[in-house]
């Protein structure tokens, strides 16, 4: 087991009233391997408050959140290297620039192993190896983080977690502010580096198309509970839920509308163009 947790609640104030926190009795597991989960829900949610207690950068008010068997209550307990659960636990933040501060792109990468008192040319190692994950090569390693894209400082802020091998990956909104064909290119890179490494990647998003065609799990948070957990097929059959709280994947929305408008009766939760033709074909023969 990666990260349990039971009955959880964080508040940022004194008060103990239910709508003063920020996430209230969350009760939920990640494995340490092979999950591949967005956490969704609209902005004030809770999702970065529950991405924060995934590796211990805050401590919950009241309940317990066991990461890699150590458990994680409202008092600092000085037995826990908080240190170490954060080595096993990357969070990579959504805006890079957090994240980057160092004069090359491979002394920023560097930073967090050496941090973590690992001797320097193994850090080089592990950077360089976490840059090539990221599709960063050799001639991005002397230049100024902030000089880089937007989408290269995300691969950049990406790799400096990567560079620390931590078993569970969590992406807070990584592809915000990023066209259409950045996000998938994003998205096929966590996609790969779940494939490759098989790490436990929890990405933060409000792409309910990246959402549908990507993840295995999804995670639904609203006013700071947890409302759904489970397969994207289950989320967007659940009607009600959707049309409160969330919305269609553009796909599902247009196979909707042709059913409505042509009076067809096409599977509307088909994920891929080729599916969707071969759909829409069978329909109109039909």
């Amino acid at each position: 087991m990666g990260i349990r947790f039971n009955e959880v609640t964080h508040q940022y104030s004194s008060f103990s009233k239910i709508s003063a926190s920020a996430i209230y009795k969350i009760s939920l597991e990640i494995q340490d391997t092979g999950e591949f989960i967005a956490l969704v829900g609209h902005t004030g949610s809770g999702k970065t408050t529950l991405a924060k207690h995934m590796n211990a950068l805050i401590f919950p008010t009241e309940g317990e959140v066991e990461i890699f068997g150590k458990k994680i209550t409202s008092k600092r307990n000085k037995k826990i290297s908080y240190n170490s659960i954060r080595q096993k636990v990357g969070l990579v933040f959504q805006f890079p620039e957090y994240q980057l501060f160092e004069e090359t792109v491979l002394k920023d990468v560097m930073f967090g192993p050496l941090n973590f008192h690992i001797e320097k040319e193994k850090a080089e190692k592990l950077a360089k190896d976490a840059l090539r994950l990221v599709g960063l090569d050799e001639s991005y390693y002397n230049r100024n983080p902030y000089n880089l894209s937007g989408g290269e400082k995300k691969r950049a802020s990406i790799a400096g977690i990567l560079a620390m091998d931590p078993q569970i990956l969590v992406l807070d909104e990584p592809t915000s502010g990023l066209d259409p064909h950045g996000k998938k290119v994003l998205m096929e890179l966590f996609l790969s580096i779940h494939k490759q490494t098989n790490k436990s990647i929890i990405v933060i998003t409000h792409d309910m198309d990246l959402l549908y065609q990507y993840f295995k799990r999804t995670i639904v948070m609203n006013d700071g509970e947890k409302i759904f957990d489970g397969s994207p097929e289950d989320l967007f059959r659940d009607h009600a839920l959707v049309e409160k709280y969330l919305d269609y994947p553009h796909s599902i929305k247009v196979m909707k509308h042709l059913n409505q408008v042509h009076g067809l009766d096409m599977d509307i939760y088909k994920k891929s163009v080729d599916e969707i033709t071969d759909e829409i074909k069978k329909a109109v023969k039909s």
